[in-house]
C-alpha cells in the first residue's frame, strides 16, 4: 500500500527527481576514473611523486569512500535519500573546485579526500530514493540504468577528458567540470524540494545492524568476491589501464583513452543487461556470478600472456571489454544482497556490499602503484611520464590472477543461490550443518 508523499507525486515528476540524482553519480563517477587513471602522467610530472604516490591518490579517494558507506547507509535510512545525497553533493562540489587550485601534494590528497567524501553519499541515497520512488517492482531495473549512467561517467573520463586536457590542460578541464557539478548540485536542489519537506518516521541509528550483517554466515563467501572481483575491474579501469597500454603496449595517449573508452561503454551496456542474464538463468543469481567472476579470471590471464608475448594493442583490448563485461552481475549482486539479509537491514546490507568493493579497490589501486614501484630502478623517463617495464605489469597481472582464481572458487563452491527469494535463517543453518 502507498502512503508515503513521494509516491503521490507524478511520474513525470518523479523521472525528473531521479534525473537530478543521476546527474550528479555520473560527476561522481567522472571524478572517480578520471584521476588519476587518465591524467596519471600530467600529476606524477607536475608532482614529481612516485607511482605509489599517484595510485595513493586514487587509493585515498577511495578508501575515504568505502569507510564511509556504512554511516551513509545509515544517515539514509534515518534522514532520507535526498537530503543525504545534497549533504553529500555540497561536499563534493567543494572538493571538485579546490582540486585543480592545488599545488602540493598534501593539500592536492585533501582535495581528493573531500571529494571521496562527497560523492559516498550519493550511490546509496539514490539507491533509498529509488526504493522508495519506485518500489521494489522497479527496483533491479532502475539500479540498472542507475549504474549505466555511472558508467557513462566513466565514459566522459576517458577519451572526452584525455582530449579536453591535451587541448586546455588537466586543471582548466577539471575547474570546468567543477562548474557543471556546482549546476547539477542547484537543480538536484531544485527536484528534490518537494521531498525535503516531506514529515519522515524516525529511524534510529542501529550499528548493530552492521555486525548482523558482517556476521551472517551466507553472506561471508559473497564478500570475499565484493573485496576482489570489482576491485580488480576497478584498477584497471581506473587507475592504471591508459598507463599500461601506453607503457607496454607503445599506444599514444589518445589512443590508449580510446582503449578505455570502450572499456566504458562496454561496462555500461553490460550494466543494463542484468535483466537479460536473469532471463536466460530462470532468475538464478548464481550462474551469472560465477560466469562474471570466471570472466574476470581469464581476462587477467589474456593481460598477463599479453605481457610475455609481446602481444599487439588489440589483444589488451579483448581482455579490457571482457573484464568489462563483469558488470552485467553489478546489479545482481545488489538484488542477492538484498535477498541474504532480512529486510530490516537492507540499508545496511547494500552499504556493507558497496563498502567491502571501494575498500578492496584502494587497497589494491594502492598496491598495484607499490608493486610498479618495486621496478623503479628498471624504469625510465619517457616525454610524458616515467615509462615502468613489462615485468613490473607482468608481476602485477600475476597477482591479480591468484586473487580472481580464488574468487572463482569461492563463487562456485560458497556463494548461495537466492532465486529472487529471502534466504532465512534456518535455510542457512540447515546448509552448514
Amino acid at each position: 500500500m502507498v502512503t508515503t508523499t513521494e509516491h503521490r507525486l507524478s511520474t513525470s515528476a518523479r523521472i525528473m527527481v531521479l534525473v537530478s540524482m543521476l546527474a550528479l553519480y555520473f560527476l561522481a563517477y567522472f571524478q572517480r576514473i578520471g584521476v588519476p587513471g587518465t591524467i596519471f602522467d600530467e600529476i606524477q610530472h607536475d608532482y614529481q611523486l612516485s607511482a605509489s604516490s599517484v595510485t595513493g591518490l586514487g587509493a585515498v579517494f577511495i578508501c575515504v569512500y568505502a569507510w564511509t558507506q556504512l554511516l551513509v547507509g545509515m544517515a539514509a535510512d534515518r534522514f532520507g535519500g535526498g537530503r543525504t545525497l545534497l549533504f553529500g553533493s555540497l561536499i563534493m562540489t567543494l572538493g571538485a573546485f579546490l582540486f585543480p587550485l592545488t599545488h602540493a601534494m598534501p593539500t592536492l590528497y585533501a582535495t581528493r579526500l573531500l571529494i571521496g567524501i562527497g560523492s559516498s553519499f550519493i550511490y546509496l541515497s539514490i539507491v533509498k530514493e529509488v526504493d522508495v520512488l519506485f518500489g521494489s517492482r522497479h527496483f533491479a531495473s532502475i539500479m540498472g540504468g542507475v549504474i549505466m549512467v555511472g558508467f557513462l561517467g566513466s565514459i566522459a573520463a576517458t577519451l572526452p577528458l584525455e582530449r579536453a586536457v591535451n587541448a586546455w590542460g588537466w586543471r582548466a578541464s577539471f575547474t570546468g567540470a567543477a562548474v557543471v557539478t556546482a549546476l547539477a548540485f542547484l537543480a538536484a536542489w531544485f527536484f528534490l524540494r518537494h521531498i525535503l519537506k516531506t514529515p519522515r518516521k524516525p529511524v534510529a541509528f542501529r550499528p548493530a545492524g552492521i555486525w548482523e550483517v558482517l556476521r551472517n554466515p551466507a553472506c561471508r563467501p559473497f564478500w570475499v568476491c565484493c573485496v576482489i572481483n570489482f576491485p580488480i575491474m576497478f584498477v584497471i579501469q581506473s587507475t592504471l589501464g591508459k598507463k599500461f597500454l601506453q607503457d607496454v603496449a607503445g599506444l599514444s595517449s589518445s589512443t590508449a583513452a580510446t582503449f578505455m573508452l570502450w572499456m566504458a561503454i562496454v561496462c555500461g551496456i553490460a550494466a543494463l543487461s542484468g535483466g537479460w542474464a536473469l532471463r536466460l538463468t530462470g532468475q538464478r543469481r548464481k550462474p551469472v556470478m560465477v560466469a562474471a567472476t570466471a570472466m574476470i579470471f581469464v581476462a587477467v590471464i589474456m593481460l598477463l600472456t599479453g605481457v610475455l608475448f609481446k602481444a599487439p594493442g588489440w589483444f589488451f583490448l579483448v581482455a579490457y571489454l571482457l573484464l568489462a563485461l563483469v558488470m552485467v552481475a553489478s546489479s545482481i549482486n545488489l538484488a542477492m544482497v538484498k535477498e541474504l539479509n532480512p529486510p530490516e537491514v537492507i540499508g545496511v546490507a547494500a552499504a556493507v556490499q558497496n563498502g567491502m568493493a571501494y575498500f578492496g579497490a584502494s587497497l589494491l589501486g594502492y598496491f598495484s602503484g607499490v608493486i610498479l614501484g618495486l621496478f623503479r630502478a628498471q624504469a625510465h623517463a619517457g616525454p610524458h611520464g616515467i615509462i615502468y617495464p613489462s615485468v613490473a605489469y607482468a608481476t602485477l597481472f600475476a597477482v591479480l590472477a591468484g586473487l580472481a582464481l580464488l574468487s572463482l572458487l569461492v563463487a562456485i563452491f560458497r556463494v548461495p543461490e537466492t532465486s529472487r527469494r529471502v534466504i532465512t535463517m534456518e535455510e542457512i543453518e540447515h546448509d552448514i550443518r
